[in-house]
C-alpha cells in the first residue's frame, strides 16, 4: 500500500503546515516535513535487492511518542532510499547494547550510535567499523550546566536538593554529562536533586532558571552559544558552573565484511551529499543536524579518551 499522499493532499498540507504545529512538541514538526517531504529524489533500488536493515537505538527518539515514532520508521527508511539508492529496513532497538549485539551479528548491517555509545561498543566489538559522522555544528559536542548568575552556587554538590531542568530534546551526551557528575560525588541523579523538571526547550529551562523556578538546567553547548547570541540580555543574567569534556559526534557504523564494499560506497556517498538536495535537508531535521561528513582524522582519539572518562554503564545506569 502507498502510504505517500498524493499531490493535491501534500497541497493540503503545505497550507495548513502552520495550524498543525503551532502549539505542539517538536515531533509534530517533523513529523509533518517528513510526510511532504517523503517523495524520492532519485529512482529507487531494484526491487530483487534485499533490504539493508538499520539498527536505531530507542533513545534517538527520547521524547517523542511511540506512536509517532512508528510513523516516522517508515517515512525514514523512504527517505534513506531516496538519498542513498539502497533500499534500508530500520529496525527499532532497545539501546546501544542491543544495537552492538545485533550488527555484531549481522542481523543489522548498519546501526545508528550516539558517538559515546559508539565509544563502548568499541571496547567490545573490535570489527565495527566507522562509516560517516552526523554533524549538527561540529564534530565535537559539549554540555554545560548554566545557573543565575546571582546565584550562591559555586559547584555541584550546592546544587543538591534543588530543581534541576532537562528539556525536551536534550541530547544523550548531555543527559550522561550530568548523571555520571552526580555519580562522581556518590549520589544518583534522581536522587541528588529535589526534582528534574522537563520543560519544552532550552529556551524555557532558562527562563525558569532566572524565574528562580529552578536553579539549574543542563543546556547543549552550541544551543547556549547561539542563546547569548539571541538573548545578549538574558543571558547576561546566567553563567554556567560547569562544562563537559568534547563528546564525539553520532556515527553510522557497519561491521567489517558485513556488506559488500560497493554497497557501503553507494550508501556512503549518498549520505555525504543528501545535504545538497532538497529531499535530503529533511532527512538531515530527523537527525537533527546538518549533514553527514567523512570521520575526522581525530575521531578515534575523541571515541578513547571519552571512552575513558566516561566508562560503560554497570548495572541500571542509564
Amino acid at each position: 500500500m502507498n502510504l505517500l499522499p498524493t499531490a493535491p493532499q501534500r497541497d493540503h498540507l503545505g497550507k495548513n503546515m502552520v495550524r498543525l504545529i503551532r502549539g505542539r512538541p517538536r515531533w509534530a514538526l517533523l513529523l509533518a516535513v517528513l510526510i511532504l517531504a517523503a517523495v524520492p529524489a532519485r529512482a529507487p533500488a531494484q526491487e530483487s535487492a534485499p533490504d539493508v536493515k538499520i539498527g536505531l537505538p530507542a533513545n534517538l527518539f527520547r521524547d517523542i511518542p511511540r506512536f509517532t515514532i512508528d510513523a516516522l520508521l517508515p517515512t525514514f527508511a523512504k527517505l534513506m532510499e531516496s538519498q542513498t539508492g539502497v533500499r534500508g529496513q530500520p529496525v527499532l532497538l532497545s539501546g546501544g547494547d542491543e544495537v552492538s549485539q545485533h550488527l555484531n551479528q549481522n542481523k543489522v548491517q548498519l546501526a545508528v550510535y550516539h558517538g559515546h555509545e559508539y565509544a563502548w561498543a568499541q571496547t567490545k566489538y573490535k570489527d565495527l567499523k566507522p562509516l560517516v559522522v552526523a554533524v549538527s555544528q561540529g564534530t565535537k559536542l559539549t554540555a554545560q550546566v548554566i545557573v543565575a548568575k546571582d546565584s550562591s552556587v559555586t559547584k555541584l554538590e550546592d546544587l543538591q536538593g534543588q530543581k534541576l531542568g532537562i528539556p525536551r530534546g536534550t541530547r544523550e551526551y548531555a543527559r550522561l554529562f550530568v548523571s555520571r557528575r552526580c555519580r562522581n560525588i556518590g549520589h544518583r541523579q534522581e536522587k541528588f536533586f529535589g526534582g528534574i523538571t522537563a520543560p519544552p526547550n532550552m529556551a524555557s529551562s532558562l527562563e525558569d532558571v532566572l524565574n528562580g523556578r529552578i536553579q539549574a538546567a543542563v543546556v547543549d553547548g552550541a544551543a547556549w552559544e547561539n542563546y547569548q547570541w539571541l538573548n545578549p540580555a538574558n543571558a547576561a543574567k546566567l553563567r554556567s558552573l560547569m562544562k563537559s569534556e568534547s563528546f564525539p559526534a553520532g556515527v553510522i557504523v557497519y561491521k567489517e565484511g558485513g556488506l559488500p564494499a560497493g554497497e557501503l560506497k553507494k550508501f556512503k556517498d549518498g549520505l555525504m551529499t543528501a545535504h545538497q538536495r532538497p529531499e535530503g535537508l529533511q532527512l538531515m531535521m530527523l537527525w537533527k543536524m546538518s549533514r553527514f561528513e567523512d570521520i575526522p582524522a581525530d575521531y578515534q582519539q575523541t571515541l578513547s579518551e571519552i571512552a575513558r572518562a566516561y566508562p560503560p554503564p554497570i548495572g541500571d545506569e542509564r
